[in-house]
């Protein structure tokens, strides 16, 4: 079966009747089956069903996806993406299309502010490889200027325990002075790594670099972050994700979250 997504945030009137029916509509054209997962509340409902998805509430600014999957996934998800591109904000989409992401208002959402400078890496590994051949490439990402040192430190953290949190997910960390700016490193897995952990391999890891002293925002930042990712749901999100922006935009909605309204 093909599964394709859309990310895409929702504006002041969120989804409003005619919107839903319009979805409803267009998804009765496809045999393929559409699920809208609101990722701010962490819920999800057949778009086919409008009062499931009406039930779910939905409020300005909440990150949402649409996942589609069937046999003609890839011709609804070029659907839907229009549809989606006229009405919501479009954060990112699998279907290879004209539409362009305006980064510039995305800057500007509460869904992706934050009050600190933050670099974010991604990348896909070819091959599999060993977990110390994963941590030099992070200390590459994380401290281009500080290779060495920053193997090290992440060597010395994996000692105390192994960084592995489950589902699929390894949460290697660093609070150095090495680091003059946070920075989150994500590398996926060709295929499951032996992470040195009873919680079980992972294909996916996302590595933390934050200067020491932590402010306060970064702290608060963080710690929200890594909260999220002990819902397996969440986890799920990521880690079957294709898109790396649908990846950036997932993670930086969760460090986002705490300085956005949430009423």
């Amino acid at each position: 079966m093909i599964e394709r997504r859309i990310t895409f945030i929702l504006p002041q009137d969120g989804f409003v009747s005619w919107k839903l029916n319009r979805l409803k509509t267009l998804g009765a054209m496809f045999r393929s089956v559409i699920m809208l997962v609101n990722v701010t509340q962490m819920q999800r409902a057949n778009a086919e069903q409008t009062l499931q998805v009406m039930a779910l509430g939905s409020r300005e600014y909440d990150l949402c996806q649409l996942h589609i999957e069937g046999s003609d996934a890839e011709l609804a998800c070029m659907v839907m993406t229009d549809f989606v591109a006229e009405q919501f904000t479009l954060v990112n989409t699998a279907h290879k299309s004209n539409v362009k992401t305006n980064i510039a208002l995305l800057k500007q959402l509460p869904t992706f502010q934050l009050p600190y400078t933050l670099n974010f890496e991604f990348k896909r590994t070819i091959l599999p490889k060993e977990k110390s051949d994963i941590l030099a490439l992070i200390s590459r990402m994380l401290a281009p200027q500080s290779v060495v040192s920053m193997y090290d430190a992440l060597l010395e953290r994996e000692a105390v325990s192994s960084t592995a949190i489950g589902n699929q997910i390894a949460l290697p960390h660093v609070v150095s002075s090495l680091v003059d700016t946070p920075s989150l490193a994500v590398i996926q897995l060709p295929s499951p790594l032996d992470w040195q952990s009873k919680l079980g391999e992972v294909t996916m890891v996302i590595a933390l670099a934050l200067p020491k002293p932590i402010e306060r925002p970064m702290l608060q930042s963080f710690t929200c972050l890594t909260k999220s990712l002990l819902n397996p749901e969440q986890c799920q999100l990521l880690t079957s994700s294709r898109e790396p922006e649908a990846i950036k935009a997932l993670l930086i909605h969760r460090l986002a979250q705490p300085f956005f309204p949430t009423e």
